[in-house]
């Protein structure tokens, strides 16, 4: 008999309080290949395994891991010199039906040229980027005109920015968390690990602020799952299967959703369905909807990236290298982070939220929130795949 995904969570959240089928487990529900779990741990140490030795192969094969919109992973790369390589974006990468300004779009690029100059001070190299050498790009053509130039140098100086020491621990973490509510203390020391920033970081961890957050940040996420073109969005990035995740690297799955053990077996053999009458369905939309409920309710702590003045590209940029600084220094002080974007994306019925959320944080007409996400403490680990350092070169 066929089951809805919400009667799945419903059923599978009582057996997994009965059975561990642990041994099964272990044979059935590993996260990951061997060789993406050795990019994660030491991508330095793993570039050197493949035959990378250049310092550019190896910062842009480190690169790659930062955080990006439904793990599309929207770069390329065109190298000019050992010393110097141009950032393009990836126009098939786009996301206009949840990003039609490209707001998110950037945001990944400024993730990417963050983590490139942490690991070129790892590397003892100095870097310097220039944004749009050739003037801004055009979406609709976007191999012609470059983001970004990067060159490296060798350091005149020993200085090092520690952030680094987080890459093999940072992830996104879509699972519920757990404990209490996080102390201004841990956040505090997240925010001066983080730092510079270019842009102002708000956090938020009063329960009463909290509780007047949250229902709108559900509200989005529900509002977006029921629209048609976000949610067939996701249908057409989702990868359900093992075979289907090595064979594109990238997209959204399941376990990335939080899911694991027993849980994530039955909804993978019996439940979850790609088809666009079952993805679309009332049933399927209405899980997904509680999936997120029971993670934004146990959310520890909010935390909003916050511009003030113009919003453009360059602020776009500056916002994504804030936020790979931000999530770095999670995984060092081993705080969960995941991003929830719905109540701030550039479409009519999303901006609803934005205008909510705004009112709440008494933000000025000139401020602008660029990202949301929850804070929290977790145990789970999945680490999404990334495709091959050679399909990102021009």
């Amino acid at each position: 008999m066929k089951h809805s995904r919400e009667s799945f969570l419903k059923k599978s959240l009582a057996l997994g309080t009965m059975v561990s089928f642990v041994s099964l487990q272990k044979s059935l529900y590993a996260f990951g290949d061997k060789e993406n779990a050795k990019h994660r741990e030491n991508p330095i140490a793993y570039a050197e395994s493949l035959g990378y030795t250049s310092p550019i192969d190896q910062i842009l094969l480190t690169g790659i891991l930062a955080p990006n919109s439904h793990n599309s992973q929207p770069w390329k790369f065109k190298k000019t010199s050992d010393r110097e390589f141009y950032l393009f974006g990836d126009g098939e990468k786009q996301l206009p039906e949840i990003d039609p300004i490209n707001r998110q779009f950037y945001h990944t690029q400024g993730c990417f040229l963050e983590l490139c100059h942490l690991t070129a001070d790892s590397l003892m190299f100095d870097t310097e980027i220039q944004l749009f050498p050739k003037g801004k790009p055009n979406p609709n053509n976007f191999a012609k005109t470059p983001i970004a130039k990067i060159s490296i140098q060798p350091k005149t100086k020993c200085v090092h920015d520690f952030l680094f020491s987080g890459v093999p621990k940072r992830r996104m973490n879509r699972s519920e968390y757990s404990g209490e509510i996080l102390s201004k203390e841990e956040l505090e020391a997240v925010h001066s690990f983080a730092k510079p920033f270019q842009h102002k970081i708000r956090f938020i961890n009063d329960p009463t602020e909290m509780n007047s957050i949250l229902p709108i940040l559900l509200d989005a996420f529900a509002m977006e799952t029921n629209r048609y073109e976000s949610n067939e969005l996701n249908r057409k990035w989702f990868r359900l299967t093992k075979e289907s995740m090595t064979e594109h690297r990238d997209g959204l799955t399941l376990e990335g959703n939080g899911l694991s053990g027993i849980k994530l077996w039955f909804a993978k053999t019996f439940f979850v369905n790609l088809s666009k009458e079952s993805w679309h369905s009332e049933d399927s939309k209405q899980a997904a909807i509680n999936l997120f409920r029971s993670q934004v309710q146990s959310s520890k702590a909010l935390v909003f990236f916050i511009s003030e003045g113009k919003d453009d590209e360059t602020t776009w940029i500056q916002t994504g290298r804030d936020f790979m600084r931000y999530t770095l220094s999670c995984a060092v002080k081993d705080i969960a982070f995941h991003t929830m974007n719905q109540a701030v994306e550039d479409y009519t019925e999303s901006r609803i939220y934005t205008k909510q959320l705004k009112q709440i944080l008494n933000l000025k007409p000139n401020e602008e929130i660029q990202l949301i996400a929850r804070l929290g403490r977790s145990s789970y680990e999945f680490d999404s795949y990334r495709r091959d350092l050679n399909r990102f070169f021009m």
